[in-house]
């Protein structure tokens, strides 16, 4: 009976973290989102402002010319003209009649609408214009959507309350990054600041709502955010010897001309915001080994923790590093295809800072993910072991009981090895078969 009353005031204790730490989560959101935002809209773009969405309905009339520069065809120039039903906005049921239009020129040319395509329509600039409505760009929204959808089913399909959990996390990890992050770069706030912020907010959160508050909740916790506080500090260091100045691309340009954001601030923000994932899974996956082993070993040891600790982050580091490193250079592929071919030799190619950049942010991250790894031990294995256990009484007891017993978590099993039971089998008498 005494079992049972303990065995629910857990699980009554555990509920009320988990629906305090939810609530609490979304108050610091809405309150982060407050402090950081600017009197103006997030979203910015003039030209985009009008957009709506629409379907083609029937495609009128399509015309393509060659382009011709000194002799030469360089490519084609189209327009094309349809009629589509406006599917929101203030012209929403609406049937209007668009254009399509594009040249060699285009630095993204769009492809051609078909009947049943989903666009976004803006209004003409031009008041004396024949056509009132231009396609701005296809809506992509829907498939998106129902990729979402799809994810999101999945997850609850495998797992169940723990994928829950999960999608609330990761739900409030988006919101924490495009509802507070982002409007405070844009408003003017500290980026240094609050991508620190941002990251200890997401590392507590998720723990907490998907592991509940435990020792290895802590334990993780710690581990985490040290290994992103050493990765920020080494970006720090790192990038004055790099000389970066952080534009690297035509966008970098127009962000530092048009909002004077700190470019070398983002590339810290960058680098731990991308890392934190990949930091936060080693630090919960060694947290959660050493509470597994403490429990059901039968004499576990600070040492001999933390050296299981070390051992499973060993196994762990190679497919962590490639993680990073990987999605790194996945993101920026087709910069770094061009930087290869634009490059004279491996000197040249390793001295441009679009190429220094992606290397800095895989190998400080890797750095981070690598440190995390005795932190998380040695905390893990210091928050499960006690205080009572670095005592000196507790210490001589356990030498008087045994003077070996420190070195090992368990006694030397007496069974053969796979490997000796397959050749070196004997008889009852000791001898070989």
């Amino acid at each position: 009976m005494g079992k049972l009353i303990n065995t629910f005031k857990t699980k009554r204790t555990a509920i009320i973290v988990y629906v305090v730490t939810v609530i609490v989560s979304a108050l610091l959101l809405y309150a982060g989102n407050r402090y950081v935002y600017d009197s103006e809209s997030m979203f910015q773009g003039g030209y985009e402002d009008g957009a709506c969405s629409a379907r083609v309905t029937e495609i009128l009339s399509s015309r393509s010319d060659d382009v011709i520069v000194d002799n030469t065809v360089i490519g084609k120039e189209f327009i094309i003209l349809f009629d589509c039903k406006i599917l929101s906005g203030e012209h929403k049921g609406e049937t209007v009649m668009a254009s399509e239009s594009g040249t060699p020129y285009d630095t993204v040319p769009l492809e051609k609408v078909k009947v049943g395509d989903r666009i976004l329509l803006t209004h003409s600039e031009d008041q004396n214009a024949a056509v009132e409505w231009l396609m701005y760009e296809f809506d992509r929204t829907m498939p998106l959507w129902i990729l979402g959808i799809a994810f999101c089913a999945v997850v609850l399909l495998f797992g169940r309350m723990k994928g829950v959990n999960t999608l609330i996390s990761l739900g409030y990890t988006c919101v924490a990054v495009f509802a507070v992050f982002v409007p405070s770069v844009l408003s003017g706030k500290n980026i240094y600041l609050w991508s620190i912020i941002t990251c200890i907010y997401i590392i507590i959160m998720t723990l907490l709502i998907i592991d509940g508050l435990h020792k290895k909740t802590l334990a993780a916790i710690i581990g985490c955010s040290s290994g992103v506080i050493v990765s920020g500090l080494l970006t720090l260091l790192v990038s004055h010897f790099l000389h970066l100045t952080g534009i690297t691309t035509e966008d970098t340009i127009y962000i530092k001309q048009s909002f004077n954001i700190d470019l070398n601030a983002l590339i810290f923000a960058g680098i731990i915001l991308g890392s934190v994932g990949a930091v936060m899974d080693v630090s919960v996956s060694i947290s959660s080994s050493l509470a597994e082993l403490h429990d059901k070993v039968e004499h576990p040891t600070y040492k001999g923790l933390l050296g299981s600790g070390i051992t499973i982050g060993r196994d762990i580091m190679g497919t962590m590093a490639n993680t990073l490193v990987l999605a790194y250079i996945g993101c920026e592929l087709s910069a770094t295809l061009l930087s290869v071919v634009y490059s004279s030799s491996m000197r040249t190619l390793f001295s441009r800072e679009k190429i220094v950049e992606e290397l800095l942010q895989a190998l400080v991250g890797s750095i981070g993910l690598l440190l995390t790894i005795p932190l998380t031990a040695a905390v893990s294995s210091a928050l499960y072991m006690g205080v009572d256990h670095f005592s000196k009484a507790a210490r001589q007891k356990r030498r008087k009981k045994n003077p070996e017993r420190d070195k090992y978590y368990v006694e030397p099993s007496s069974e053969p090895s796979l490997f000796e039971s397959v050749g070196d089998e004997k008889t009852d008498g000791g001898e070989e078969k």
